[in-house]
């Protein structure tokens, strides 16, 4: 049922999008993180860019790979 696409027939999203995803979450970290918050908010803004950067590399990587093979 992993690839069972539903009533509406749309896939998941795929790489490309999750990459882009990532970076939007890069973004808004980064412009939170430059308000006057308490610490703990900006410690949350820190890992969120942190991850959103790590789900670019990743999904960034994969999306690249992904292509390669199509070809």
């Amino acid at each position: 049922m992993h690839g069972h696409e539903g009533l509406t027939g749309r896939r998941g999203p795929g790489h490309g999008e999750r990459f882009l995803f990532s970076v939007a979450l890069v973004a808004v970290s980064l412009l939170w993180i430059t308000q006057d918050m308490a610490t703990w908010a900006t410690a949350v803004c820190a890992l969120g860019a942190a991850a959103g950067v790590a789900g670019a590399c990743y999904f960034g990587w994969r999306y690249i790979r992904a292509r390669g093979h199509s070809h």
